[in-house]
């Protein structure tokens, strides 16, 4: 599922699903992902659903592990753009006390006017940021300087610093150290790089390794602020909540 798609399969023409109310159900469009050939077709747009694009021909599927197979329900009316604070947000998710975490919102199910309700999890973050091409930008910061993904794999030619968002798989074999309470991850689909989940609290990290283990074919989504390892194309970051770490599922 996804909210924009390309018209030519070089992907320089963009149609947004807001757009394609009056668009043949039947005509292909292209998947956002350039590496994933699937058949996209447009959705939703009968009743009162919201359109979206879908890859709905069996014989013509996304490829497996595209990111634009799972669900994607990000609606950018119901979230302020001009009160969403990128870095903010990221260091938020760092803080460990969950009474810290629960004045975030006094009313998680909201869904009045948009302006007390920027973007605040990293799955909010993640289904903003594949909603839109990279090289968009989401109140003035560019879409693919917050997500590293196959699609922004470009922008980071030195590799991944500051806060980012990463979609990531969990790295083949042995990926977790439990002495030193460390899990790795590549991405993007390259695998250019290597990630390190740096932990503190071991019942955390038990927990998360458990979770990655039962989810070794998913995505996983990581917000963190990353540096270097001391390994060329290796970062890492300390996870201090799970907040921080969303697998996605279709």
């Amino acid at each position: 599922m996804a909210m924009y798609v390309y018209k030519d399969k070089g992907r320089t023409k963009e149609l947004y699903a807001k757009d394609a109310l009056n668009e043949d159900k039947n005509k292909r469009y292209y998947c956002p992902n350039p590496n994933c050939d699937a058949h996209m077709y447009v959705c939703g747009v009968d009743g009162v659903s919201s359109a979206y694009f879908s890859a709905t021909r069996k014989a013509y599927p996304h490829r497996k592990g595209c990111d634009f197979e799972a669900s994607n329900n990000f609606n950018s009316r119901k979230f302020d753009e001009n009160a969403f604070d990128f870095e903010n947000v990221l260091e938020a998710m760092r803080i460990p006390s969950k009474s810290v975490l629960k004045k975030k919102s006094s009313n998680p199910h909201k869904t009045g006017e948009s302006e007390s309700n920027p973007l605040k999890t990293t799955r909010q973050i993640y289904d903003m940021c594949k909603s839109y091409p990279c090289s968009h930008s989401y109140n003035n910061l560019v879409i693919g300087q917050m997500l590293l993904d196959d699609r922004s794999e470009y922008m980071y030619p030195k590799g991944v610093f500051g806060n980012r968002v990463i979609e990531s798989k969990v790295k083949s074999g042995a990926f977790y150290d439990s002495t030193k309470m460390e899990l790795r991850l590549v991405a993007p689909s390259s695998q250019k790089y290597e990630f390190i989940l740096q932990f503190v609290d071991m019942a955390l990290f038990d927990t998360i390794k458990n979770s990655l283990y039962n989810n070794r074919d998913k995505l996983i989504v990581v917000s963190g602020l990353w540096g270097p390892s001391g390994t060329f194309n290796v970062f890492c970051t300390e996870i201090v909540s799970k907040k921080q770490i969303v697998v996605i599922t279709k």
